[in-house]
């Protein structure tokens, strides 16, 4: 009889699925977007899938010019979740009484140890445009439609 064997190989994971660089990510938005450092979870999510192709990132900032969301419904990525958890056992953020992520002493210590800013140049540049012009209420606002279209 014949015998089949299987030797698993390596994958690289893309950049966008580790941990480190999400937690890049999320540092970044909170920094740079979020009023106080601190942002819902659904918040962060819409930045994060916003982020991830630059015509979603354009619609961003229009709502920010507009100071209406103009995406109706977005993505949630369980990897963004995991980077949370990441972060937040290692003290880079807290979570408040109301379930918001905020960033630390320690988070702003390695934003600027790291020079986080200079790292991620492009989307710190993409970033600012909006600035924290999304307000948590443009956020519940769109969520509260989802539960209208059901």
């Amino acid at each position: 009889m014949s015998k089949l064997r299987f030797s698993r190989k390596k994958a690289a994971v893309i950049p966008e699925l580790r941990p480190m660089y999400k937690i890049g990510k999320l540092l970044l938005i909170l920094k740079l977007c979020c009023s106080g450092g601190k942002a819902s979870l659904l918040k962060l999510h819409l930045f994060n899938w916003a982020m991830l192709d630059p015509k979603r990132l354009q619609a961003l900032q229009l709502s920010a010019k507009q100071k209406e969301l103009l995406l109706g419904v977005w993505g949630i990525d369980p990897s963004l979740n995991m980077a949370l958890s990441y972060a937040t056992s290692e003290g880079l953020l807290t979570r408040t009484s109301n379930g918001a992520y905020q960033l630390t002493g320690k988070s702003e210590r390695f934003i600027l140890g790291t020079k986080l800013l200079e790292l991620f140049d492009t989307e710190t540049n993409e970033l600012k445009t909006i600035a924290k012009k999304i307000t948590e209420t443009m956020v519940t606002q769109a969520a509260k439609r989802w539960v209208d279209e059901i």
